[in-house]
């Protein structure tokens, strides 16, 4: 299969057949960068007890600096291949030329950056060098080992963790780049998180926040602990569930002020969380906005229910007036009718005819039909009606009597016209 795109002739198997490659090596060094991660927190956390020559703790701290260093040599392997093969894959896309030199691929640039932080490992002959320094808060000389300032600079492997989860996905696949290059779409990480956040916005801002957490918590630790060394009640945050709630309330702006940094890089850590803290928060709340946005088919729902409500609203206020008009025809007819009962019966109906008048201007925003506008207009004649009626002074009983009759009358067809126009609209 060969896909014509904006950079040449490409065949699809060919590329696909470098990408599996590509993705391969991808997830061979995940597995030592994270393997490597995990011994040398271990690492740490015998190192940091300062044991005996002779103690067997200090032997497996040992063995364990050599692991790392072994498992960060065969990462620089695997990684300087890893690079080799995506740069041959984007050959096979035409995106790299065949005779580019090795200075003029921006790939070569970027392995040349991941070996160097790939190097920033803890060493077996640094583990006894030490680096002082004074710590206003408890107004003393501290120190760090050498060893645990390079397991800090170490944590940042995590963010090419990152980067393999981001390539394992579908919106960096080898498909998802051909159609990219079909719609001249440029093709990147950040085009990655952009397509995850419009998919699953809620689960993979959890995933980022949820991960940042633990692994500034971890950082933030590493820089507080060495305070306990002397004092260790003047520290609290060399337990790492305190790090990692100091870190919660940190990058969530609530800054409760129970927990805090001492040192100079602990706040320097705390510093970076609150900048990625407010790329987050402000992601969060614009994702969640926009979750609140109706869609065009919800627009529509809503639409035709409101439509339908307030049909539902004038039906009701309409047959709220048909109802006080003939009741008081019927009183009159009936000889019951007093004018304390009839001036009640009026103030009913000024207010049904103040609610019809409002659920109609409500209504006149979707358009009305001719039979609508002349239920309006015979209710108008009926507030009419009954304006006349309270304004004379001198009462004639068969005149009375007459409107009443024709009120009655009016009111019937206009229960007909409107039970007619709701089967309709039906």
């Amino acid at each position: 299969m060969k896909i014509i795109g904006l950079k040449g002739l490409e065949d699809g198997r060919v590329t696909n057949l470098y990408f599996l490659k590509f993705e391969f090596m991808e997830k061979v060094c995940f597995v030592f960068n994270l393997v490597g991660i995990i011994l040398a927190a271990i690492q740490y956390e015998l190192e940091f007890e300062e044991y005996d020559s002779d103690d067997p703790f200090r032997d497996i701290s040992q063995w364990l600096l050599w692991m790392i260093a072994g498992s960060t040599l065969l990462l620089i392997y695997f990684t300087y291949y890893r690079y080799q093969t995506k740069i041959q894959w984007l050959k096979s896309r035409g995106v790299i030329g065949p005779r580019e030199k090795f200075y003029d691929i921006n790939e070569n640039f970027y392995m040349i950056i991941e070996i160097v932080i790939y190097c920033l490992i803890p060493l077996s002959f640094t583990e006894t060098m030490r680096i002082s320094f004074y710590n206003v808060a408890q107004g003393a000389e501290a120190y760090y080992h050498i060893n645990e300032m390079l397991t800090l600079l170490m944590v940042v492997r995590v963010i090419y963790l990152y980067r393999t989860v981001l390539t394992l996905t579908f919106w960096a696949s080898n498909r998802t780049l051909r159609v990219c290059d079909l719609y001249s779409c440029e093709h990147n990480y950040l085009f990655v998180v952009k397509s995850l956040l419009k998919t699953s916005p809620y689960l993979t801002q959890f995933l980022m926040l949820l991960s940042l957490i633990f692994v500034f918590g971890y950082q933030l630790r590493i820089c507080e602990r060495p305070l306990t060394r002397f004092n260790e009640n003047i520290d609290n945050l060399g337990v790492y569930y305190n790090s990692v709630w100091c870190i919660i309330i940190t990058i969530t702006f609530v800054g409760y002020g129970d927990y805090y940094p001492r040192t100079d890089l602990g706040r320097f850590v705390v510093i970076v969380v609150c900048i990625i803290g407010v790329f987050l928060m402000s992601v969060m709340i614009v994702a969640f906005i926009e979750s609140l946005k109706a869609t065009p088919i919800e627009s529509q729902t809503m639409s035709l229910l409101e439509r339908i409500r307030l049909r539902e609203l004038v039906k009701n206020e309409a047959a709220q007036v048909i109802k006080l008009s003939m009741q008081q025809a019927f009183r009159w007819r009936n000889g019951t009718l007093t004018e304390k009962k009839q001036h009640q019966i009026e103030i009913a109906l000024r207010l049904a005819l103040y609610n019809f008048k409002f659920a109609l201007q409500q209504q006149s925003k979707f358009g009305m039909d001719n039979q609508s506008e002349n239920i309006i207009n015979h209710i108008g004649f009926l507030g009419l009606d009954l304006k006349q009626l309270r304004n004379e002074q001198n009462w004639d009983v068969r005149l009375v009597m007459e409107k009443l009759e024709k009120q009655e009358q009016l009111s019937k067809q206009l229960m007909e016209k409107l039970n007619a126009v709701l089967s309709e609209k039906k």
